[in-house]
């Protein structure tokens, strides 16, 4: 299995007084979910996301992964409209994007809404999900700029999520690894705060990925902190099996204030 260390920060940002997001740091699964609804809605959806994530930990055993990881969110769905429907919180529901490690250099990313997985190699930042949203379709077609649609009116207006419907599409992909590379899983409360340099000069930066998570979060309060922002940021130092792997699991909160 391929070797990796990881770090992971969070906060509820500089505007809103509750964080609605969750995150799952390793060791097989890494995900943000980014609720929606409010305090009493969206932190029980996100919750209920990653929970059900945590367990995708036997992929390697499956014939078909892409296709159980699509089961899971079809079932993560369905919990969470049942779950709305007993606290009366209709409407409730999150984002979901993450990655499953596998047994040899692949890892299945997947996502609904506007969270994303982005890859960073050799100094190239590269999004290898695609944003459900009204602005991630109009950047698509030409008619909105990444600038752009960092300040656009839309932009957290999301067109797929869990909790939403009665069915899901979500997206699902494998991707190769490379010894090198750094993963990196974001809310949008991220991405929105920043460049798209600032966040290659940060993801390019020295120092231990657990250092690195925290800064990302910290930039992001600095841009403004409008909305709750989650990280989680993996590195691939190598390829080694069994009892070598070397792993942080140490999540890190962002600064407060």
């Amino acid at each position: 299995m391929i070797d990796v260390r990881w770090g992971s920060a969070t906060h509820p940002g500089r505007v809103r007084p509750h964080n609605e997001d969750a995150l799952l740091a390793g060791p097989t699964v890494f995900a943000v979910a980014d609720g929606m609804g409010g305090y009493a809605g969206g932190e029980v959806a996100s919750a209920i996301a990653v929970s059900a994530l945590a367990r995708l930990d036997d992929l390697h055993l499956v014939a078909d992964p892409e296709a159980r990881i699509i089961a899971a969110l079809d079932g993560i769905n369905a919990a969470i409209l049942r779950r709305a429907v007993e606290i009366d919180a209709r409407g409730m529901g999150t984002t979901v994007a993450g990655f499953v490690r596998l047994d040899d250099q692949d890892v299945i990313v997947f996502n609904l809404g506007d969270t994303r997985v982005y890859r960073y190699r050799d100094q190239v930042l590269t999004q290898l999900t695609v944003d459900h949203s009204v602005v991630g379709e109009l950047v698509r077609r030409g008619e909105l700029t990444e600038e752009e649609a960092r300040h656009d009116r839309r932009r957290n207006v999301v067109t797929r999520a869990l909790g939403v419907e009665e069915t899901v599409l979500p997206a699902v992909a494998r991707v190769r690894v490379e010894v090198g590379d750094c993963l990196l899983v974001a809310s949008d409360g991220l991405y929105e705060e920043m460049s798209s340099a600032q966040l290659r000069a940060l993801l390019g930066a020295a120092g231990p990925v657990e250092h690195r998570a925290t800064a990302l979060c910290e930039a992001a309060l600095d841009g403004g902190g409008r909305d709750n922002v989650s990280v989680v940021l993996v590195e691939v130092p190598g390829t080694v099996s069994g009892d070598d792997l070397v792993l942080d699991t140490a999540p890190r909160a962002g600064r407060s204030g």
